[in-house]
């Protein structure tokens, strides 16, 4: 059972000036965001966070957003997709969003870092096809570092 921690104002800020930093954009819909030992961050319903999290035995509570590194919060799939479709919602465009071509999206699902010159700053990413988020990328020496989980890799029809 994991310990997760719930976010105050202070932490949450500097959350969303990390997002704010890298893509340009935070989240704005008012969520409750909590932390467990291993520094991931899970976002839920604003009214959850009132609940004595030391009272329950649970294992797994929200929706795994992302990782908090030093210097920047590396994105889960699904935190880059909730981040994206907010951003477009609300009609901002966010910076370092990387579309991908159809033969680099195969390679990406097979799990393979991409070789691309998107120039010397190293910086996160969020990996795009057509129109669907396909999740977070590290760049870094013109290479791009793929993150998806090995659960979501495989073979797709494109």
């Amino acid at each position: 059972m994991q310990k997760l921690k719930i976010l105050n104002t202070r932490e949450i800020k500097a959350i969303k000036e990390l997002l704010v930093k890298e893509f340009g954009y935070a989240l704005e819909e008012n969520y409750a965001y909590l932390q467990n030992e291993k520094d991931r961050i899970f976002v839920v319903n604003r009214e959850l966070a009132q609940i004595d999290l030391d009272r329950l035995h649970i294992d797994r509570l929200g929706l795994y957003f992302g990782e908090i590194k030093p210097g920047h919060l590396r994105l889960s799939k699904e935190g880059a997709q909730l981040l994206y479709h907010e951003a477009r919602k609300n009609k901002v465009t966010l910076k370092n969003v990387l579309p991908l071509t159809k033969i680099e999206t195969r390679a990406y699902f097979a799990g393979v870092d991409l070789k691309k010159d998107l120039g010397e700053e190293n910086r996160l990413l969020i990996v795009t096809y057509e129109d669907d988020v396909l999740g977070c990328a590290s760049y870094k020496e013109r290479k791009i570092f793929n993150f998806l989980p090995k659960t979501h890799r495989g073979e797709i029809i494109l």
